[in-house]
């Protein structure tokens, strides 16, 4: 379904429907630049307390990309699309949950003079992030919780992203909480995953057998509240392929983005 409907989408004709919410305002900004790449893999010193939800990506790791390649290409393309509005050449991205680093590695080659930063709580996906972006000198990674961030990347990134782990975060709450933590004013947060209700209904008790991991889908309006809980100025939901989408919170920045009161 997802290819077919790529390429209709590509031809002009309507296979979803129209963003809602607030979108971001004022962007790109000139981007930060680098700051972290160019290290070795940044390992924590001991384990998560949610080092077990992610036992089995650690387990994987070396299969993981092609495993999920033939699914993720579509949404990702899609949502890159997207994305890229927000970026600037030397844009700071964060990508949370980042895997193996496909995705990571698309998004490095619209930033040449920025960076991108991997974070994963699985230690083989970290290290195999790294060894696959060998040669790329914009690149860096780190093994964390995405809700416990390191504390030096406060206000440290233009654009925050993660493209279908979010539903396998144990605390959402916390996850949009360090993401507002590490954005800058006016930067955006944005995931990529499933929201529609009939779509999460469907494919919800699938996921619970199948999904190493999996905590639960959000709506786009469960999106849109967890980022204003969170602290977020503006929220939206763009809407990419059918049963999934971008959902999207900015930051206050200064008066020229004219966020709502």
């Amino acid at each position: 379904m997802l290819y077919p409907a790529s390429v209709l989408k590509g031809i002009g004709v309507s296979v979803v429907g129209l963003p809602v919410g607030d979108l971001p305002k004022g962007l790109p900004q000139p981007g930060l630049g680098r700051h972290f790449a160019g290290s070795e893999p940044d390992m924590l010193a001991k384990p998560s307390r949610n080092a077990d939800l992610v036992e089995d990506f650690h387990q994987m790791a070396e299969l993981y990309e092609g495993l999920v390649r033939p699914f993720s290409t579509p949404i990702f393309a899609e949502a890159l699309d997207v994305i890229r509005g927000f970026l600037a050449p030397d844009s700071r991205v964060l990508d949370l949950g980042c895997g193996p680093g496909r995705e990571l590695r698309q998004v490095a080659a619209h930033v040449p003079r920025g960076e991108v930063v991997g974070v994963d709580l699985a230690a083989g996906m970290v290290e195999m992030a790294s060894a696959h972006s060998r040669g790329l000198d914009n690149c860096a990674f780190f093994q964390a919780d995405v809700g416990e961030l390191p504390q030096e990347f406060s206000e440290q990134f233009d654009l925050v992203y993660t493209s279908l782990a979010h539903h396998h975060f144990p605390d959402p709450e916390a996850a949009a909480a360090n993401a507002l933590r590490c954005l800058r004013p006016g930067g955006v947060y944005c995931v990529v995953d499933p929201g529609p209700e009939w779509f999460n209904t469907l494919s919800a008790p699938i996921c619970r057998l199948g999904d190493p991991g999996w905590i639960g889908w959000k709506t786009p309006e469960g999106f849109r509240a967890l980022f204003e809980e969170a602290g977020f100025a503006r929220a939206c939901w763009i809407p990419l392929l059918p049963g999934f989408g971008l959902a999207v919170g900015q930051k206050a920045g200064d008066a020229a983005l004219r966020f709502p009161a």
